[in-house]
């Protein structure tokens, strides 16, 4: 079936086919500065994991509509509900709430468990949230200006969507690392790189479009199946699944998908 964005019907984000095979989603939420609430988390999963069942998309790109912001995080506003009423007891409150972090973490680590490489934009604020939503994605292009925050401390919580647990395995820096999360400290597009979090800096949103296109052009020219095992591969092990398992693993997709392609390479 042909890809068609029309039938992607969310509020707040857009879908459209920017070159053939790769899939843009923008979202764009300007009066919050992109703050996510629950709806707006699980359409993001949603747009996900539809995106990655569509046979003909290769590459999904992820960008913020708002100049200013890539994310502020979490909308806490809306997050008042997460708190247990009176009614309930410190158990019930205890269930809850794990519950509703867990299907949280869930959505917003779509983009790491889907077999389409992601790739994003990161401009103008990316905090809290932003960071748990960055480290789920496959490539990461910075902004000029752009601004990171791991800033879950300075509301008196631990991060726990999802930042904690997959940027260790790609900053390579620890020390920084452990510091920008207990400070909850800004830091920019030039240490981001520097610390292997983006693969680079561009001048603006724009910019970043063009680049991530020939990125994605580039990518679309292997077959589907070698695109998607590639990713999937890297992040078993970014996972935790061992070097011998991986080799077990990549052993068993190629000896299948070489053989039903005929070995037409």
């Amino acid at each position: 079936m042909t890809f068609d964005p029309s039938t992607y019907k969310y509020e707040f984000f857009t879908v459209s086919e920017i070159q053939e095979g790769f899939a843009h989603v923008q979202y764009t939420n300007p009066k919050t500065l992109n703050a996510f609430s629950e709806q707006n988390w699980k359409d993001y999963g949603s747009i996900f994991a539809r995106l990655d069942a569509e046979e003909d998309i290769q590459v999904i790109l992820f960008s913020s509509g708002v100049p200013r912001s890539f994310s502020s995080g979490l909308n806490l506003k809306t997050a008042a509900n997460l708190f247990s009423s009176e009614q309930q007891s410190t158990a019930e409150a205890i269930k809850d709430l794990h519950v509703h972090i867990r299907d949280f973490q869930s959505d917003i680590g779509t983009p790491a468990r889907i077999s389409t490489p992601t790739i994003a934009i990161l401009n103008g604020l990316n905090l809290g949230l932003a960071l748990d939503m960055a480290a789920a994605y496959t490539i990461r292009i910075a902004v000029e200006g752009a601004q990171f925050s791991i800033a879950e401390v300075n509301i008196g919580i631990t991060a726990d969507i999802g930042s904690l647990q997959r940027l260790p395995a790609l900053i390579n820096n620890k020390s920084l690392l452990f510091q920008h999360a207990l400070l909850g400290d800004k830091w920019g597009p030039e240490e981001a790189e520097k610390l292997g979090f983006v693969s680079t800096v561009v001048p603006s949103v724009e910019a970043g479009i063009e680049y991530a296109k020939a990125l994605g052009a580039k990518i679309c020219e292997a077959p589907a199946w070698a695109i998607k095992g590639t990713k999937k591969h890297i992040q078993d092990v970014i996972n935790g699944t061992s070097v011998d398992q991986g080799l077990a693993d990549v052993a068993n997709w190629n000896a299948r998908n070489i053989t039903l392609s005929k070995g037409k390479l």
